[in-house]
């Protein structure tokens, strides 16, 4: 008596079609992770040769006052910007928008190797800061937007970079430095560098 085995209703087309469906589902959302969550920083390396290029320029350079570089992320900024910081307490007479003789030839300095490396960047924007303003007191707009143009002033009079290339914004008390109100750091004017999609080789 032999018995008789039992074979499953198996279709070997139908399984291998339900298998690369699986595998193509699970290559999209692979894929798809890969985008959303790396999307900023894919678009961040594409600018990085040029950003190094500019800040080794700006390291080896005899600035009278070296500017501080901002990380990557620290600010909401579009991708391949970089961010240069100078103190107000520095650059400005007292509470004003005049710049200090000192102030003015560390950011002519500063522009003139921004000039020097101006194929690698498309535009400049300079944005004032000020204090956080205290609870009933009015925002110090002017005072920010006096500090923004008279850096860019220094840049195209004397750092010889177009006025075309030059965006001047004011922030007023918006934007604390380093999420501190009443931090004298938060007296400053950011210089934000905007690269072109492909760096001059």
């Amino acid at each position: 008596m032999t018995r008789s085995r039992l074979h499953p209703d198996t279709n070997p087309y139908i399984a291998f079609s339900d298998l690369t469906l699986n595998l193509v589902f699970v290559l999209i959302f692979f894929v798809g992770g890969i985008l959303a969550v790396g999307q900023a920083g894919w678009e961040q390396v594409r600018y990085r040769k040029a950003q190094d290029v500019v800040a080794q320029a700006v390291k080896q350079a005899r600035l009278p006052a070296r500017p501080l570089l901002l990380l990557p992320g620290q600010r909401n900024d579009p991708p391949g910007a970089q961010r240069w910081v100078f103190s107000s307490q520095q650059m400005f007479v007292g509470d004003t928008a005049t710049l200090t003789p000192a102030g003015q030839e560390a950011l002519v300095a500063f522009a003139r190797v921004l000039r020097d490396q101006g194929q690698h960047w498309k535009r400049v924007r300079i944005e004032g800061h000020t204090q956080t303003s205290k609870p009933n007191t009015p925002e110090r707009w002017s005072l920010s937007a006096g500090r923004a143009s008279a850096v860019a002033e220094a840049f195209y009079l004397r750092g010889g970079i177009s006025p075309n290339r030059l965006a001047v914004a004011a922030r007023g008390g918006q934007t604390s430095y380093a999420g501190i109100k009443f931090d004298p750091r938060n007296e400053r004017v950011e210089i934000v560098v905007e690269y072109a999609q492909q760096s001059g080789d």
